[in-house]
């Protein structure tokens, strides 16, 4: 990252190697990244066995693990060369909170069956770069916990307890609002290995893509009945938010619900409308959770990756 600008104003350069922060600016709608990648001379011979015109895709991915947001800017494509890319790219504040992590990515986008020494399947990565960090926020201060990601066998645990609160092997993962009341704990269950590798560390861009479904299909249940509960235990008369993250739920997904609310009317109104009528409640729950997580997004973006296959 080479610039970056606040609100299209003038640009700033980084301060520091690998890292842009702009945890001093607040309340900013738009950050825009000017973004430059080399490709090495010598590169690409090591990575694809064709000559001429090398069938790979110059990528920067982006992960954000506050919002879980998963994207990837394009640089170039088929045919790729050694030298020099850039490009810009734009964030808007909705999407992006704490730290967003930067990489670029070499990926090769058809097919081959020249030699077994190189990666020979479409979708798969064959060399990265160094990552950059762009801190946004710091969300290291308690009032901003809302969900901590742990990962255990659900198995183990019942062959050690019987009386266990998680649920049996067979589910992937078990929202525990139980152990810790002022913390909410997402546990993803180590049973189904291949699931829980690729939702935390998947590599390719095809399992970096099915990793953002799977992510998408668990946080809607798990955000639905977070702001379900949030609502329903919210005490207006109360001056704080008791257990925090209810307040970061709202914080999160007010606008979504009610526009122009604050969180703590948002809170408020939904409690009501759950208290005369569960059913439209509860579509409103499931229509803003939509809004937030957008999965119609998601499955267009693997649609058109198998198909590019």
């Amino acid at each position: 990252m080479t610039e970056y600008s606040i609100n299209g104003k003038s640009s700033n350069e980084p301060r520091v190697d690998q890292l842009v922060d702009i945890k001093e600016y607040e309340g900013w709608d738009t950050l825009t990244l000017e973004i430059e990648v080399t490709i090495p001379e010598g590169l690409l011979g090591k990575v694809f066995p064709e000559f001429g015109k090398i069938p790979g895709m110059l990528v920067v991915t982006a992960h954000c693990r506050e919002t879980y947001l998963r994207e990837r800017f394009v640089l170039a494509r088929d045919p790729i060369s050694s030298g020099t890319y850039e490009g810009t790219w734009e964030f808007d504040a909705k999407d992006v909170r704490g730290s967003v992590n930067l990489r670029p990515i070499l990926i090769r986008t058809t097919d081959t069956s020249q030699s077994m020494n190189y990666a020979t399947n479409a979708g798969v990565f064959v060399a990265d770069g160094p990552e950059w960090r762009l801190d946004i926020s710091d969300t290291s201060g308690k009032d901003q916990d809302l969900l901590d990601v742990r990962t255990k066998s659900f198995e183990e645990v019942h062959e050690a307890d019987d009386d266990t609160r998680f649920p049996p092997s067979d589910r992937l993962y078990y929202l525990d609002l139980e152990g810790d009341p002022d913390l909410p704990v997402l546990w993803l269950n180590e049973d189904h290995e291949k699931v829980t590798t690729v939702m935390q560390d998947a590599e390719s861009e095809h399992e970096k893509q099915v990793s953002d479904l799977v992510w998408n299909q668990v946080m809607t249940p798990v955000w639905t009945r977070l702001v379900t509960i949030a609502a329903t235990e919210y005490d207006p008369d109360e001056d704080d938010w008791t257990p925090e993250w209810q307040g970061a739920v709202f914080d999160e997904l007010h606008d979504e619900l009610y526009p122009d609310h604050t969180p703590e009317k948002t809170a408020e109104r939904l409690q009501e409308d759950l208290s005369e009528s569960v059913v439209l409640a509860t579509k409103k729950v499931e229509d803003a959770v939509q809004e937030l997580l957008e999965p119609a997004d998601y499955y267009t973006k693997h649609i058109q990756n198998l198909t590019e296959r």
